[in-house]
């Protein structure tokens, strides 16, 4: 009742305030101008109201200060934030963000580019979303929302978003040539230019590894471009395209034995080995944008946007129980009992069209910054899987169809009340729609109606000069998974998560920067199986995640250039309502108890320099009866830099990356258990390389 009393607040408050804007609309000359600043994606003239919520921003210069293969990385020293390595080629990583474990690989998180949704509402995951198409030179920012609290984003956003910016406008030339342990190599290039009236900026990537396990090669190509044309002094028009292909070798998860084994735990399980696991992926993706600036204190974004994907993969899942009585050297061996193998197809053409209106008029005499807009997505998915042996196609599983259909409306405020309260206001709407053709029963049904609106209020508030606290409620949602939205028997809502969160920052001398902040996240009717009937779903689960999440940064002022840090999260969880009775009062399997980074870095504009950053996760149960634990991991990375400057604008940074340089044993990906020979032990490890190295130089032009 509280949190649906909250619902209704935010929503009358929002309202009326909008409403009480308009009039400025109608005569701009006869208040105080607040600036607007040039903005090219949704959302972007609010990042003052992001301050009354937990926003972590990786900046530009802070990604090329370092070497990056995977932009999932780029994201680790944020605190909480967890990326966890499958080691599958382009098989999409997950990671964690407030207490949720499915971001990326699943439908925990949400993830956009440029304001673009990269999550898929139907594909090999409900909300599966794969980093791998960004080039990590093209990055301009990385924005990290902690929780539900962007009503720029709305399904699959309930744990936090990671925003992508891509790097617009400008006069540059950067490349990245890297080279390294197990036969890896990466290239990048990224520029910006004007030719007559076109400004164009694009991205290059070419990157190959061997991997250092078993089966496990990958070639990737990405290739960016974005062309930008003034038609007048204040409307912009710009295409955009980017294009994919990868193919790669998986090596599967190995049982603890094997883990433990220095001799064998590079190599593949000996019964999924046999199987030899790959995948395939090729995207093409093309962008309409048309900027409009109608006058100091307002602008208008529109764009409209495809993509089609192709992505198949051979996976394979040992069946443990199998597997610990049969011979992986027998002739006579039965794979399909043993190590059964998977191939999945997914096509998928994607549309979207969106407007925002983006305004810094005054609201009750009190200057403000405001975005409302809509979006609408339209998604088409074949999905097919088959039973294979070795690639060899034997009993066909799955062939549907799917249409997901996305409307929404959003927008946000924020008042600058007085320093010491100044509110940030925020809602959105989401209507789904769609169908689903199963192409084996030649049946077709429409989607369950699902809609849902989510209110967002925060507030800040000025301290001192020095210190700013910070207060926020926010409200997301869950749809009903895979195939269960279109089943007309199942009557369900929506999943609801409502986050509640206090934070302070500051910077107490100059020398010092200071970030906490306390959350509760609840999630109440959480679907879940009938105990009365298996086949159908109730609205009977409640999970509360909480934590605490900080950061700290020194500056010696006796010693330039020098700076040490830290990041944590420390996490509890607890089932608090399940028809299982026995998972009540247990914690969330696969969710780190910490999460920590501990470093110290050297970056002088010329010479030598350095860094070295310890990595800590604590422990976390690796199955739903709370029975198994992995003891968690202490992993260092550390870096040595050269930098020559000419007496121009050219820059060349020497680096030498050493990654686990303790050769520590750990693996980042655990889960399962027990094993029925082996013991209360997990089963499924993904073995992260030992000590390895990249070197490489970094030109800016």
């Amino acid at each position: 009742m509280k949190e649906k009393k909250i619902r209704y607040l935010v929503t009358c408050t929002f309202g009326s305030l909008f409403i009480s804007a308009a009039p400025g609309l109608v005569d701009a000359a006869e208040s105080e101008p607040v600036k607007l600043e040039s903005i090219t994606v949704k959302g972007e003239g609010m990042r003052d109201a992001d301050r009354s919520f937990s926003v972590n921003v990786i900046s530009q210069d802070q990604i090329q200060s370092q070497h990056w293969e995977n932009p999932l990385t780029i994201v680790e020293e944020a605190a909480g934030f967890n990326a966890v390595s499958y080691q599958h080629g382009g098989v999409a990583d997950v990671f964690t963000i407030r207490g949720f474990t499915g971001g990326g690989h699943g439908s925990d998180a949400g993830l956009s580019l440029d304001g673009i949704s990269l999550n898929e509402g139907e594909s090999h995951a409900d909300g599966y979303g794969d980093t791998s198409i960004i080039i990590p030179l093209e990055i301009e920012a990385v924005s990290v929302y902690k929780g539900p609290i962007s009503p720029l984003y709305g399904n699959f956003a309930r744990g936090g978003v990671l925003a992508f910016t891509t790097r617009k406008g400008g006069e540059y030339q950067n490349f990245d040539l890297s080279t390294g342990s197990y036969g890896t190599f990466d290239a990048q290039a990224a520029f910006g230019t004007t030719v007559g009236p076109l400004q164009i900026n694009g991205a290059l990537q070419g990157y190959q590894s061997d991997g250092w396990r078993d089966h496990s090669k990958y070639p990737k190509m990405n290739a960016a471009f974005r062309g930008a044309y003034d038609i007048s002094d204040t409307t912009e028009i710009a295409y955009s395209l980017r294009g994919h292909g990868s193919r790669w070798q998986a090596p599967n998860y190995i049982l603890n034995d094997q883990f433990e084994d220095d001799d064998t735990r590079r190599e593949e399980n000996p019964f999924t080995k046999l199987q030899e696991d790959t995948g395939e992926k090729q995207l093409d993706a093309q962008r309409l944008d048309l900027n409009h600036v109608i006058n100091d204190r307002l602008k208008l974004l529109a764009y409209a946007y495809n993509t089609d994907s192709y992505f198949v993969r051979f996976q394979t899942r040992l069946n443990v129980a199998n597997s610990a009585v049969a011979d992986p050297a027998d002739p006579n061996l039965d794979l399909s009992a043993v190590a059964p193998q998977t191939e999945y197809n997914y096509d998928r053409d994607a549309s979207a069209i969106g407007m925002s209106l983006n305004g810094a008029y005054p609201v009750l005499g009190l200057p403000s910054n405001w975005v409302v807009g809509f979006e609408y997505y339209d998604e088409d998915i074949k999905n097919t899987s088959w039973r294979t042996v070795t690639h060899v196609r034997q009993t066909r599983l799955t062939d549907d169809k799917y249409n997901i259909t996305t409307a929404s409306l959003y927008g946000q405020m924020d008042l600058d009340m007085n320093p010491r309260f100044r509110p940030t206001l925020g809602f959105r709407y989401d209507k789904f729609g769609g169908d689903r053709d199963d192409l084996m029963t030649d049946t077709s049904t429409d989607m369950n109606d699902y809609d849902h609106f989510s209110p967002k209020l925060g507030v800040r508030s000025a301290l001192t000069d020095n210190w700013e606290l910070r207060a926020s409620a926010a409200n997301g949602f869950a749809l009903p998974e895979d195939t269960a939205k279109y089943d007309s028997n199942i009557d369900v809502d929506t999943v609801e998560y409502w986050q509640y969160e206090v934070g302070i920052n500051g910077a107490p001398t100059p020398q010092w920067y200071l970030d906490l902040a306390a959350f509760i996240l609840n999630t109440t009717d959480d679907i879940v199986a009938d105990p009365n009937n298996v086949t159908d779903l109730i609205n009977a689960g409640e999970t509360r995640r909480s934590g605490i999440e900080g950061e700290v940064r020194f500056s010696p002022p006796t010693l330039d250039y020098v700076e040490a840090f830290t990041s944590f999260g420390f996490y509890d969880s607890e089932i608090k309502k399940n028809p299982n009775a026995a998972l009540i009062g247990k914690e969330l399997s696969g969710l780190p108890k910490y999460v920590s980074n501990l470093g110290v870095r050297y970056a002088p504009p010329t010479g030598w320099g350095g860094s070295i950053r310890l990595r800590s996760l604590g422990k976390w149960y690796t199955n739903a009866a709370n029975t198994i634990t992995y003891d968690g991991y202490d992993v260092v990375n550390a870096s040595l830099t050269y930098t020559m400057h000419d007496d121009g604008e050219r820059t060349a940074r020497w680096y030498l990356d050493i990654n686990n340089l303790t050769d520590e044993l750990y693996s980042e990906n655990v889960g399962g258990g027990p094993h029925p020979t082996q013991g209360n032990v997990p089963t499924s490890y993904s073995p992260r390389p030992p000590r390895n190295v990249m070197v490489g130089i970094a030109l800016t032009m």
